[in-house]
C-alpha cells in the first residue's frame, strides 16, 4: 500500500540529493578530462552538462518515474499523473531550458541584449521558485516548480523518516532553503535602479523631494580620508560623474552599466559622463 503523505523535510532531502548526484557526475567528468587543454573543453561545456543531465533523466525519471534522490528515499511520482507528454515537458523544463541558458551565456557573452534577457528570465524564475517554496511550506506538496506546473505528485512505498522527532531540525532545514532563495534573489536586484523606478511612480514619497533638492553638480575633492561613495573604501582608480563625490572606477562603471539612471548614493545626482579624477 502506497503512502500519500510525505514529510516536507524528506522531499527537500530528495531535491538536495539530486543536486549532489549531478555535481558528483560533473566532478567525475572534469576529473577524467583534466589532462585535456581547457580550450578544447570550455567551448563545449554546456553540451557536456547537457549529456550528463540527459543521462540522469534517462536512467531515473524516464525509466523509473523517480529521480535518483527520490529513489534513495523510497519516493516516486504517481504514474497516474505522469503521462508521456508530461515526461517530455519535464525534460524540456529541467534539462532543455538550462542548456539554452548556459549556451546563450557562453556564445553571446559580449551581446548585452542577450545577457539582459537571460538575467531577466533568471529573475522571473527565481521569483517563481520563492513563491512555490512558500506554497510548498504551507501545503507540503510540489517542492520544485516543475512538479507544481505539471501537477506531479509523490508517493512512498514505505514511510521514510517515520521516527523523525527533532522538529527544530526540520524547521531549520526549511528555513535554510528559504533564506538561501531570498539571499539569491536579493543579490540579483538592482537596488538603485529599483529605487529610481519607485521614485518615478510614487511621486509623494520623502526621497523624491530629497532627490530634487540635493541632486546638484559640484566639484569633487579628494583627501586622505576620502572614500568611494559606493563601497566606502579608499577609491581605486578614482572617478567622478559630475557631483562632489569620488568613486572607484569599477564601482561607478558597474552601476552605470546596470542602470543608466544610476544616481550618486550620497547626493542623488544623476551624472551622465564619467570623468577620471586627476590628483593635483
Amino acid at each position: 500500500m502506497s503512502i500519500n503523505y510525505i514529510p516536507r523535510v524528506t522531499q527537500l532531502d530528495a531535491v538536495s540529493l539530486d543536486n549532489q548526484v549531478e555535481e558528483l557526475l560533473k566532478q567525475l567528468v572534469l576529473q577524467a578530462t583534466k589532462f585535456i587543454e581547457p580550450r578544447y573543453i570550455q567551448p563545449i561545456l554546456p553540451e557536456i552538462e547537457l549529456l550528463i543531465r540527459t543521462w540522469i533523466f534517462k536512467y531515473s525519471v524516464y525509466n523509473k518515474r523517480s529521480t535518483f534522490g527520490q529513489d534513495m528515499l523510497s519516493l516516486k511520482y504517481k504514474t497516474d499523473y505522469f503521462s508521456k507528454s508530461k515526461l517530455y515537458w519535464y525534460y524540456g523544463f529541467t534539462v532543455g531550458l538550462r542548456y539554452l541558458k548556459e549556451r546563450a551565456i557562453y556564445s553571446f557573452t559580449s551581446n548585452t541584449n542577450v545577457q539582459n534577457i537571460v538575467h531577466k528570465l533568471e529573475t522571473f524564475q527565481l521569483i517563481a521558485d520563492i513563491v512555490n517554496f512558500l506554497r510548498f511550506i504551507q501545503s507540503g506538496k510540489h517542492p520544485i516548480l516543475v512538479d507544481f506546473i505539471l501537477g506531479l505528485e509523490l508517493q512512498a512505498d514505505q514511510l521514510t523518516r517515520e521516527d523523525l522527532t527533532d522538529f527544530s531540525w526540520t524547521r531549520e532545514l526549511l528555513w535554510h532553503n528559504f533564506i538561501e532563495l531570498i539571499g539569491t534573489g536579493i543579490s540579483l536586484m538592482n537596488i538603485f535602479g529599483l529605487r529610481s523606478k519607485l521614485s518615478s511612480v510614487l511621486k509623494y514619497v520623502w526621497w523624491r523631494k530629497h532627490v530634487r533638492s540635493s541632486g546638484q553638480s559640484g566639484t569633487p575633492h579628494m583627501s586622505l580620508s576620502t572614500v568611494c561613495a559606493c563601497c566606502s573604501n579608499a577609491p581605486v582608480l578614482p572617478y567622478s560623474m559630475g557631483c562632489s563625490h569620488i568613486f572607484c572606477y569599477y564601482c561607478l562603471k558597474a552601476n552605470k552599466i546596470a542602470d543608466q539612471d544610476f544616481a550618486c548614493p550620497k547626493c542623488y545626482y544623476k551624472g551622465k559622463e564619467l570623468t577620471k579624477f586627476i590628483i593635483s
